[in-house]
């Protein structure tokens, strides 16, 4: 490899002279390159991991695994996790009546879910934890494995604050132990992963954190050329078997940090997947990143730091694309080191290059007073990037990458309600990704019905799949159904092969449903929620040994899986086996104590078998679940 070599990334105050004189496509002008001419760009260029990248560039590896971003993912270890594991208080989750506690045992971690009523304990759930996302700097969460399916456990340690709680969003909707982490997740908090095909959450590879190749690109190409030999002076021109962020163009240059750094709903441009994008590439060749803008205009959140250092003055007076390179991400952050140790004096450094005595701009001097900047201790960042709570994440602050001038303590304002999406990476986006991003911001992050009535509006400019997809939130089955004709069968996804078997499902046409159910599962056989829902169906048409069959070969997969349980269990009854359904259905409530069909069908079994005592524990459970159902109600007017 290029070894000592290596250009590392410099202060972009003398960029503009250092890129004209190394890489011509960097010319102020322009900020686009040619995607032929780094070589790994190319989809067939495969990922290495960083120990590949060690072997030559072993100086940037020690420095880089101390930074947030070498340290955002690991196995639960000790050196790992930052948070306190031992003489913990349960975090009590009062809307859904559960404590969650953390602890360790024999140098492994879990998390414990429960339910108490009079001091008596209704519910007990553990899981171990795994693996540990977050630097630590921040939060780490954490995760568990159902088979080789990734979750989230419904806990995370909140470094600054020195607290457990709620993950985000959980305080909201508490899926408990059932959170699915997908590529989209993972490939921000990690280095690139390589999801199952047909699945969502199983995983082929999984790297130990973020990596070099995060920001220059797959290094199978460059590992290859330099084991033979193959150097290239870098001093000189650049080497084109990998990314060196440096020589980009600025676009290109934000392109890389935004990837992550930029929060919001993530919309893929039509074929493409979240892998697809690397180092060298416009992001939204690949995908747009969607927020919401309320009535009192746009939230402060915790990825944002790519939108709201471009929302600076500093920023845009900088970037101009006729002027020259003087501010991008790396202007004040060298990625191969920690935010930990770079000091106070090199960020300042940043800022004098324009605002100090060597800045060439009358009146863009720093007008603080001394007095003022020594109450300050001369840090630029305190007062122009001061730290705050943000919108999405609880127990945190983090500096505010809007630089502008003091204006006072900056306090996280009532939002008010929310008006419609922009999106932040696209000035001009198509009616088809503004739909896509309506439909699944309401689906993924907010049923509110301003999103569906903005997607509305959009109807006329998408496609069939996305009309469906717009009646499947509506819940009008009818219409998916007049719709479904229109697809094409050949290239249907899998989630709109699921939407139109709901249509059916939900509209008495079982014998339909169950085809498209098909239809859903061979696009995804991995993804277990239509395997359970094509299993539901079968049941119903009283196919019990394709059910079973078919659940049985999931549940193989992923033991707990909420629906497969259930329904397996719902099968067995119906087959004349009660043995194994009360086998599953106990499963079931005993790692879902809150699903009301496991209760009713439980009622239901020990009712037929004479043991009226099971029988009133699980249809009390439903009605406590729903007090209104009519079925536990009646059974147990037999009791």
């Amino acid at each position: 490899m290029v070894g000592r070599k290596f250009i590392p990334f410099i202060w972009l105050g003398l960029c503009g002279l250092t890129l004209a004189l190394t890489f011509s496509t960097c010319r102020s002008d322009k900020n686009s390159i040619d995607t032929t001419f780094y070589q790994n760009l190319q989809d067939t260029v495969d990922y290495v991991g960083i120990a590949a990248c060690k072997e030559c560039h072993a100086d940037k590896y020690q420095t880089f695994i101390e930074t947030g971003m070498g340290s955002s993912f690991g196995e639960a270890t000790a050196s790992k996790t930052k948070a306190v594991w031992t003489n913990v208080k349960p975090v009590y989750d009062s809307k859904k009546d559960m404590f969650y506690l953390p602890f360790t045992k024999d140098g492994k971690y879990y998390i414990k879910e429960y339910r108490l009523k009079n001091g008596d304990t209704l519910h007990s759930r553990t899981e171990q934890i795994t693996h540990i996302v977050g630097s630590g700097h921040h939060t780490n969460s954490h995760f568990w494995h159902d088979g080789e399916y990734w979750y989230q456990a419904p806990l995370t340690y909140y470094t600054q604050s020195g607290k457990w709680d709620l993950p985000p969003g959980y305080e909201t909707t508490n899926t408990g132990f059932s959170r699915k982490i997908d590529v989209e997740c993972m490939s921000c908090h990690n280095g690139m992963p390589k999801v199952e095909e047909g699945s969502i959450n199983k995983f082929s590879r999984m790297p130990a954190g973020i990596d070099c190749e995060r920001c220059h690109g797959p290094g199978e190409l460059h590992v290859a050329e330099k084991r033979k030999g193959i150097i290239v002076d870098v001093n000189k021109m650049a080497d084109r078997t990998i990314v060196n962020p440096a020589r980009l163009p600025w676009k290109l240059q934000v392109d890389i940090c935004q990837r992550c750094h930029l929060q919001g709903n993530n919309v893929l441009k039509p074929g493409k997947k979240f892998t697809d994008f690397r180092p060298g590439m416009h992001l939204d060749s690949v995908f747009e990143i969607y927020m919401p803008i309320h009535q009192n205009g746009k939230a402060f959140y915790m990825a944002g730091h790519a939108e709201r250092l471009q929302m600076s003055k500093c920023f845009k007076s900088s970037n101009k694309t006729d002027g020259k390179l003087n501010l991008t991400c790396i202007t004040c952050h060298n990625p191969h080191v920690s935010v930990r140790k770079t000091n106070t004096e090199l960020f300042n450094k940043a800022c004098n290059n324009c605002h100090g005595s060597r800045g060439n701009a009358s009146g863009m001097l720093c007008k603080a007073t001394k007095a003022e900047l020594s109450k300050n201790n001369h840090n630029c960042v305190g007062c122009h990037m001061p730290k705050s709570g943000t919108a999405d994440i609880p127990h945190v602050t983090v500096h505010d990458h809007y630089i502008r001038k003091p204006s006072g303590n900056i306090k996280t304002a009532p939002l008010g309600n929310p008006v419609s999406l922009y999106a932040v990476n696209q000035p001009n986006p198509k009616p088809t990704m503004q739909l896509q991003a309506y439909l699944t911001w309401f689906e993924k992050f907010d049923a509110n019905p301003v999103y569906l009535k903005n997607a509305q509006n959009l109807l006329n400019k998408g496609s069939v799949d996305q009309e469906i997809h717009y009646q499947y939130a509506h819940g009008q089955w009818i219409k998916i159904i007049s719709l479904a004709p229109k697809v094409n069968n050949t290239e249907i996804s899998a989630w709109t092969a699921y939407r139109i078997g709901k249509a059916f499902d939900k509209s008495e046409k079982l014998d339909i449903a169950v085809e498209w159910y098909r239809t859903a599962v061979d696009k995804m056989p991995l993804q277990a929620d239509f395997t359970a829902e094509l299993g539901n169906a079968l049941i119903r048409i009283k196919s019990y040994t394709e059910a079973i069959e078919i659940l049985t070969k999931t549940l193989h997969q992923q033991s707990k899986h909420e629906l497969t349980l259930l329904n397996l269990g719902v099968a067995e009854w119906l087959n004349g086996n009660s043995g194994k359904a009360l086998a599953y259905l106990k499963k079931t409530v005993s790692l879902f104590p809150d699903n009301e069909n496991a209760r009713l069908y439980l009622g239901e079994i020990y009712l037929k078998l004479g043991d009226k005592t099971q029988a009133r524990i699980q249809l009390t459970e439903a009605l406590r679940i729903q007090p209104g159902n009519q079925e536990a109600k009646e059974m147990l007017g037999r009791l």
